[in-house]
């Protein structure tokens, strides 16, 4: 069945890494903003879907009472499968009980919290809003209140990070009752205060042996605690990886409902405008891309090798009606032989070492 991803993009304050499509001191929006959400949906009416994703931006700056209305919108605009997952992605510094309650209430049952840290001074470096100790308390909240599916993210490579920063994060996340932890390594974006900062040689980074040492630190630790790496950033207690994000990643449909969301359907991909009160006036300004067959095919790889279990040869051969190896078999023999690839029963998939220089060898894929 379709995904389908709703973009909240309200924040409290912006944090100094992010280049998303989010906006600060727009909250007396934010009704008029789910109107419009409600009329962009009309267009889907009846949709099966068995996947929700609210991003954003903090869907959890929203009040309960418009929290509700996003629940009600999805289940009475499109057909819900019986098994659906529902995740709603959340600020510790923006949660009560209230909220937790509109959440549940409305059928939520997986959260996804932005943690990034805990340690207070590299959650103050990168802005964010809350404390270590708000963090902690708030994922035992969300157990102890109903969830019992909850993922937080967690980030490595920070500014002035060490090594026991980092152990204590992954101690204490580790130890909270979650399912599910995404980890990423920062990168620093153009236009952001960190990436201002980097540019004047303001910041301190790990370098990138010791971004790649983290990263493989962060990777053994969590499969310590039974935390199975399924894709490149994504680690999951069995049975509790995230469906939505896999149809990402397995070139399944999905709607985007928002301001900036991206939809791909009917091998077309289209997104809607950046400017929210254009989106607020109903001028979603659609811009779409159709793909070709070399489009696919690049994205198939690209997106499939970011997952643990790679790409069959035969699912490739029945989705493309070719062999693997007769459109990339000098990219994929040279990276055997290098050992960042790696075949097995019938599929191929980047080892711990082609994992480190991921971005280098998906890009020739394109």
């Amino acid at each position: 069945m379709t995904g389908l991803y709703i973009h909240i993009p309200f924040c409290r304050q912006k944090c100094r890494y992010c280049d998303f499509i989010s906006f600060t001191g727009c909250e007396d929006k934010a009704d008029i903003y789910l109107d419009a959400l409600s009329r962009e949906s009309e267009m889907y009416k009846g949709e099966k879907i068995d996947t929700i994703f609210v991003g954003g931006g903090t869907p959890s700056n929203l009040d309960d009472r418009q929290i509700r209305r996003v629940t009600e919108l999805c289940f009475d605009v499109f057909d819900v499968a019986a098994d659906y997952e529902f995740t709603m992605e959340a600020n510790p510094g923006t949660l009560n009980d209230r909220k937790i309650t509109a959440m549940l209430e409305g059928g939520v049952n997986r959260i996804s919290v932005g943690v990034q840290s805990f340690n207070d001074l590299e959650l103050k470096t990168i802005g964010r809003i809350h404390s270590a100790e708000v963090a902690y308390n708030t994922i035992w909240n969300l157990k102890n209140m109903g969830f019992s599916n909850i993922s937080i993210d967690i980030m490595t490579a920070l500014p002035n990070q060490t090594y026991e920063t980092l152990k204590n994060t992954l101690d204490v996340a580790v130890s909270l009752p979650v399912k599910h932890i995404s980890a990423y390594s920062l990168i620093i974006e153009d236009n952001t205060p960190l990436g201002r900062e980097y540019e004047n040689g303001m910041l301190k980074l790990p370098d990138d042996d010791e971004d790649r040492a983290m990263y493989e630190y962060t990777v053994n630790v969590l499969r310590e605690h039974g935390l199975k790496q399924y894709e490149i950033s994504n680690f999951a207690k069995m049975g509790f990886e995230c469906r939505h994000n896999i149809k990402y990643w397995t070139a399944e449909q999905y709607i985007g409902l928002g301001v900036a969301a991206h939809s791909y359907t009917n091998n077309i991909r289209f997104y809607n405008t950046s400017d929210l009160n254009k989106y607020i006036d109903g001028k979603y300004k659609r811009e779409s891309i159709k793909l070709t067959d070399s489009d696919k095919v690049s994205e198939f790889i690209i997106t499939g090798l970011r997952m643990n279990k790679g790409i069959s040869e035969l699912e490739f051969r029945r989705r493309f009606g070719a062999d693997i190896k007769d459109i990339y078999g000098k990219a994929i023999e040279k990276f055997i032989k290098l050992s960042l690839l790696k075949y097995e029963n019938g599929r191929y998939f980047l080892t711990i070492k082609g994992i480190n220089l991921s971005n280098s060898i998906l890009c020739e894929f394109v």
